[in-house]
């Protein structure tokens, strides 16, 4: 076989992930500024800031996995040639982006009463409650970007908002050392502070990304903001459609991981101490194949559109190969290397011994996760997002967290056994996906039409 087009699609995979996975970080690294910082404004501050993530964080998915359907839909657009609906397609998403920032600043400031109904103490109730006040003034301008960043990943031009991540983090720290701990003149707000922040980079982020719009040339063509348009019901449902699945999907998926944190708590400190290294490990690795899911389902919507089922084959397989293999490599890493990875994070000798045994077992995850979000990437390049979120539900909470708790629970196998259900879940999201996708890409597409508006 010439390899010639495996090498040449494997560079554009990787131009076009890579930035998207150096973004994944950097929002990372956001998070990782927030805990650091408000820890060394004490501890209530630290709690309030973790509180409100975890009300925060499944919100916000839902939003990434509603505005990701733009991906897709953006690519197989340009891939048939119908340039000119790609603006109004993003313009349509912009507005359902605001709606889904209404609703968050309605829902976000009552969350609080979930803390004081679990017993939280009334400072870091009273703290998170004025961090999520703060918080929810960058939903509109978060939500608008990730309908521009979407978009634009559906083009394959994803280094502008790598750019523009990098300068919210830069944002990030100086607002963080300004406003928690009262520098430059102003009041010491604490974790507050830091919310304030935030909303001051997401808009920040914002502007800059408007200024690429309507600077750059490679989007000059596309016209994003040319024009104003009212809602319009027929794009508004196709978006909706592909893109409230995806949503529920993230959802699953994060809420599956908060269940098995609280699951860990169970066995003691050190067996959640030990979890938590090992997610954090495995969150960070993570990020590569996520960042070239981004690109498969760029690929694989483009050669839709384009109609060529050949190439829809090719990339998406190709895609997933290249992301199975990444996450082989990271696995190796772990099991060559446990000690050193798990001696960043702790000394404790307890800790350590459990975190090395959970971080082989994550090994294990890094394949089944890394070949269940590249499958699912090239379904949502089809526009195929209901029948994966059946198989996720069915998936990460029948099979994964079933299996999770009969095996630490009702056989008490321990800590390790509830890792064996995440890596069974995961395993069989993975098959099914790729199955489904090998079903669609050699048997169904062209009788359903998937690039038409």
């Amino acid at each position: 076989m010439n390899a010639t087009p495996i090498i040449e699609e494997s560079r554009v995979l990787l131009r076009i992930g890579l930035p998207v996975v150096i973004s994944g970080v950097l929002n990372l690294s956001m998070q990782f500024v927030d805990t650091v910082m408000t820890g060394h404004a004490g501890p209530n501050e630290l709690a309030a800031v973790a509180s409100a993530s975890a009300l925060f964080h499944p919100i916000f998915c839902l939003g990434i996995g509603v505005m990701v359907a733009l991906t897709p839909i953006v690519a197989q657009l340009e891939g048939s040639g119908r340039i000119r609906k790609i603006g109004t397609s993003v313009r349509q998403g912009i507005w359902i982006s605001m709606l889904l920032a209404l609703l968050s600043m309605l829902v976000l400031p009552h969350l609080d009463s979930l803390l004081r109904w679990m017993d939280y103490e009334p400072e870091v109730v009273s703290i998170t409650d004025d961090y999520l006040e703060a918080i929810i003034w960058g939903l509109p301008a978060a939500f608008a970007f990730l309908a521009i960043r979407h978009s634009l990943d559906g083009l394959g031009i994803t280094r502008p908002c790598m750019y523009l991540t990098l300068l919210g983090l830069g944002v990030n720290i100086i607002g963080n050392y300004t406003l928690i701990f009262g520098n430059f003149g102003f009041p010491r707000m604490g974790a507050v502070g830091a919310g304030w922040t935030t909303t001051i980079a997401h808009w920040v982020i914002l502007i800059g990304a408007l200024i690429y719009l309507q600077s750059s040339q490679r989007t000059g063509t596309i016209r994003f903001l040319s024009r104003f348009d009212w809602p319009i019901w027929n794009y508004w449902r196709e978006i909706l459609k592909i893109g409230i699945p995806s949503g529920l999907s993230f959802g699953a998926e994060v809420c599956m991981f908060t269940v098995v944190a609280l699951m860990m708590g169970k066995f003691g400190v050190t067996a959640l101490a030990a979890h938590q290294i090992s997610i954090n490990v495995a969150a960070l690795t993570f990020m590569i194949p996520m960042g070239i899911s981004a690109a498969i389902t760029q690929r694989v919507g483009n050669a839709v559109g384009q109609k060529n089922w050949k190439e829809v084959r090719f990339r998406g397989w190709l895609g997933v190969g290249v992301c199975v293999g990444v996450m082989g490599l990271t696995a190796s890493i772990f099991i060559l290397f446990p000690k050193v990875i798990i001696g960043l994070y702790t000394s404790d000798d307890a800790v350590t011994d459990l975190a090395i045994n959970i971080l082989w077992m994550a090994a294990l995850f890094q394949l089944s996760d890394g070949l269940q979000v590249s499958s699912m990437s090239a379904l949502r390049g089809l526009k195929d997002t209901r029948i994966p979120l059946l198989t996720n539900l069915f998936s990460y909470w029948l099979v994964g967290m079933g299996l999770a708790y009969l095996f630490g629970f009702v056989l008490e196998w321990g800590v390790i056994s509830i890792w064996g259900g995440l890596i069974a879940g995961l395993s069989v999201a993975a098959i099914l996906h790729s199955l489904r996708f090998y079903l669609l890409s050699q048997v169904r597409i062209p009788e359903l039409h998937y690039a038409r508006t």
